[in-house]
């Protein structure tokens, strides 16, 4: 009788643990925001499938009469599309914080880094100057970003309805000179690419990034900036993100490689992110 109770007991018990683990579960589920977590996977992957098809437009070996080249080696125009790209992913990382993700999905890691083996394979043949048609880097370029686009769907049906929209809160003040300071740099990147100093400039700029992933922990670094920003500065930081990359090709690929396009268009790459900043702080 005693075993008989005892096995009662233990299937009781079990039952109540199964009970509290899926409560567990739930209420870990309910933590997280699958609904931002979707839409930063989608930037995530606009954003490589932008970055690495304009860095092979720039040093590729494409077919010229399909791109055309500019005076300048589209290589000295590489830190140009670096910044943004090393930005983001610090800016990733506190919205990632933010929406209480702790770990990447390892099948996903490995998926995407699979993705990339037809970009080395590209990467190969610019090194042995063999020329191709200036689509396949599109195709390349699409290759990561595809898995990166699966899952944002699968995080986007795990989301639930819609919550009603909650009153916008102001920036804080850190926030807000940051994201004015990020366009500014930004902006500064873009005009000075369009100069002959460009690769002592561009050391410079790379300079400030370095001191800028310094203040990673602090209230000034990028993480609490992307922790901080909501949909109006991340579609500043996207406008400003593809207007900066455009102009890095528009500078290498084409016979507008002048200081008076530098100019106007570092003015257009800072004013999403000036213009984003101005009105957190009237939010």
């Amino acid at each position: 009788m005693s075993s008989t109770n005892d096995d009662h007991l233990d299937a009781a018990g079990a039952a109540r643990l199964l009970e509290a683990g899926a409560a567990a579960r739930a209420r870990a589920d309910s933590a997280v925001d699958y609904r931002t977590l979707a839409r930063m996977q989608f930037g995530i992957a606009g954003s490589m499938f932008i970055y690495l098809s304009a860095f092979l437009l720039l040093v590729g070996n494409q077919q010229q009469s399909a791109a055309p080249t500019g005076s300048t080696s589209g290589f000295s125009y590489s830190v140009v599309l670096l910044i943004p790209f090393l930005v983001l992913s610090q800016l990733v990382m506190g919205a990632s914080a933010r929406s209480r993700v702790l770990r990447t999905h390892r099948r996903l890691l490995v998926i995407t880094l699979v993705a990339l083996v037809p970009f080395g394979v590209v990467g190969v043949l610019n090194l042995l100057g063999v020329s191709y048609p200036w689509g396949i880097n599109l195709l390349v370029a699409a290759a990561p970003a595809t898995p990166l686009i699966w899952q944002g769907g699968m995080l986007a049906r795990r989301a639930g309805p819609t919550p009603p929209r909650a009153p916008r809160t102001p920036l804080n003040r850190p926030a807000r000179i940051m994201t004015g300071c990020l366009g500014l740099y930004f902006g500064l990147t873009g005009m000075l690419a369009a100069f002959s100093w460009f690769a002592l400039a561009g050391l410079g700029l790379m300079l400030a990034l370095v001191a800028l992933l310094t203040l990673a922990s602090s209230r000034w670094g990028l993480p609490s900036l992307g922790s901080d920003w909501r949909s109006p500065e991340w579609n500043g930081f996207a406008a400003s993100f593809i207007l900066l990359v455009t102009l890095a090709v528009v500078l290498a690929r084409t016979d507008w490689n002048t200081p008076l396009a530098g100019v106007v268009g570092g003015v257009l790459v800072a004013a999403p992110l000036v213009v984003a900043a101005i009105r957190g702080a009237r939010s």
